[in-house]
């Protein structure tokens, strides 16, 4: 078995969120993306057995790699609104700064390689906002509601947030998250 290059690897993860940003998860051709990386076609099946392989690694690597960094923003000993707004603005600035990322992300839930990834990556990935969920629950800070409904008032308000902002609707500055977490708030408080 050949040896696998980190620096080879990077590039075929970072062209390939290219291409899905560009074109989708249909425009990922194996020989196409081996070209444009400079690499045969062979080397690239040392790195992925195929594209169904290629698009759950790189899918399982984001979500582990971006849960585990968002987990890093919040501390214990924050008070719990504080606690909820900081992973919200986590995931407003990673949709901001990582648009290449976060369309990987958004398609791959919508398209038959979601299933592929494993239930335990899925839930590590909500299990901090779930956990946090049921602690504002458990505090009487929150709905006592669905915790999906919740996440999805929560979801939704962040991605309009982050549509806003890209749009040049809205100028990211503190008034303004300010502003839109309170709505956030405002919808989930009980």
């Amino acid at each position: 078995m050949r040896v696998k290059d980190e620096t080879k690897q990077l590039a075929i993860v970072e062209n390939t969120l290219d291409v899905v940003f560009e074109r989708g998860f249909a425009g990922i051709k194996m020989a196409d993306l081996a070209n444009r990386v400079g690499l045969s076609v062979s080397t690239l099946y040392v790195y992925y057995r195929n594209k169904e392989d290629l698009i759950v690694s790189i899918a399982i690597g984001l979500i582990e790699r971006e849960t585990q960094r968002s987990e890093q923003e919040i501390t214990e000993d924050l008070p719990y609104k504080l606690k909820l707004k900081m992973l919200w603005l986590f995931w407003i600035n990673f949709s901001i700064n990582n648009k290449k990322e976060m369309s990987f992300l958004e398609q791959l839930k919508k398209s038959p390689y979601y299933e592929k990834v494993p239930i335990s990556v899925k839930e590590t990935k909500s299990k901090m906002a779930m956990n946090l969920i049921e602690l504002g629950k458990r505090e009487g800070l929150l709905k006592n509601i669905d915790n999906n409904i919740l996440m999805g008032i929560i979801g939704a308000l962040m991605g309009e947030t982050v549509k806003l902002i890209m749009d040049g609707k809205m100028e990211l500055n503190q008034k303004n998250i300010d502003f839109m977490f309170s709505m956030v708030w405002d919808a989930i408080k009980s």
